[in-house]
């Protein structure tokens, strides 16, 4: 048995065990309890609370240097623990402490019964845009997108007004926002009740509670980053300005999430599949095509493994930029690093 094993399960002190082993017969003496006195205890209750942040160590350094009695450090935190507990019943006796209010989580059951509302920062060029989204919650689609340097009402309004024009109506039970000023605005409030739209906001500092949004937009731009990479590199809004840029990697980015991308939480299928009634279909052809797959004949390979593999990456194509921004996802926290390299690298 090692020797940290036996001093974590045993009730003597390091040094003390060393010692032992040393061959020294020492016998441990049997600490002698002391007796604190009245006033001591009594000037250590108001020292604690006074003082409540003070540990063992200080409270007693206080005690000692203003001459208000001797206890132990340990005596010290024993007491302050007896003093917190008197302290939490006299809160419940006052009632003080505020009701926590209900919020029913619904869950939706088709596409276009709950919306969700919020917006996200991406940083290209040394520049911060706002990206506003209004999604659909049961299947994550994009029904609406903006882009701005500010993060206003009107920024917010737009993604409405586009989702209104695409679904033709409102969500049939209520749009989820959360409490930030944009969303709660007068102006905000008058295009909804214009809409028809039953606006629910989520309880303060609890973003799971919109969570198919929360998790959309990381999503959304980890695929904008590298969208943009690429159009960078292949000039496909050269001569535009960085808003019309950033608006235009916004557009296929959400083209992208909607149309092209599968999610294994809707069976493999795409949002913009779910959302127009395509799910079933696209699965059985999935499948079909599973069934042909695994039942094709593979050819001998031609190539050794790792040209294949450079052959697929097509490395010599990217920049240096584009290839410290693939790297990033293989990292922790990619996000924050491609924003901070965005951030000090222009152009």
């Amino acid at each position: 048995m090692s020797k940290d094993r036996v001093i974590s399960q045993t009730c003597f002190s390091r040094s003390q065990l060393y010692r032992w082993e040393k061959g020294e017969q020492l016998e441990r003496k049997k600490r002698v309890c002391q007796v604190v006195s009245e006033t001591a205890l009594e000037n250590a209750a108001a020292v604690i609370v006074t003082f409540p942040q003070f540990g063992g160590r200080k409270g007693q350094a206080y005690m000692l240097y203003h001459k208000l009695g001797y206890i132990g450090m340990r005596g010290y935190d024993r007491i302050k623990k007896n003093v917190k507990r008197l302290l939490v019943q006299e809160v419940a006796q006052r009632k003080l402490l505020p009701t926590q209010e209900y919020y029913e989580h619904i869950r939706p059951n088709k596409p276009g019964e709950i919306w969700g509302e919020d917006f996200t920062e991406v940083t290209v060029e040394s520049r911060t845009f706002k990206v506003a989204v209004v999604r659909d919650t049961y299947d994550g689609y994009y029904l609406g997108k903006a882009v701005d340097c500010r993060a206003t009402a009107a920024l917010v309004a737009r993604p409405v007004d586009q989702a209104l024009e695409e679904a033709g109506k409102g969500p049939e039970k209520f749009l989820l926002s959360d409490n930030g000023s944009q969303y709660i605005s007068e102006a905000h409030g008058r295009l909804l009740t214009s809409a028809d739209i039953v606006q629910r906001r989520i309880p303060a500092c609890v973003p799971q509670y919109n969570g198919c949004v929360e998790g959309g937009m990381r999503e959304l731009k980890s695929v904008f980053y590298n969208v943009w990479e690429r159009r960078v590199r292949e000039g496909a809004d050269e001569g535009k300005n960085l808003q019309t840029r950033v608006e235009a990697g916004v557009h296929e980015t959400v083209t992208l999430i909607n149309d092209s991308i599968p999610r294994p939480s809707l069976g493999g299928v795409t949002p913009a599949d779910v959302h127009n009634g395509r799910r079933e279909a696209k699965q059985r052809e999935i499948r079909e095509y599973c069934v042909m797959e695994s039942r094709r004949n593979v050819p001998p390979w031609k190539r050794t493994y790792w040209d294949v593999l450079k052959s697929g990456l097509k490395l010599k194509q990217m920049t240096g930029r584009e290839l410290l921004i693939k790297l990033a996802f293989f990292c922790r926290r990619p996000l924050r690093r491609i924003a901070k390299l965005n951030q000090e690298c222009a152009g």
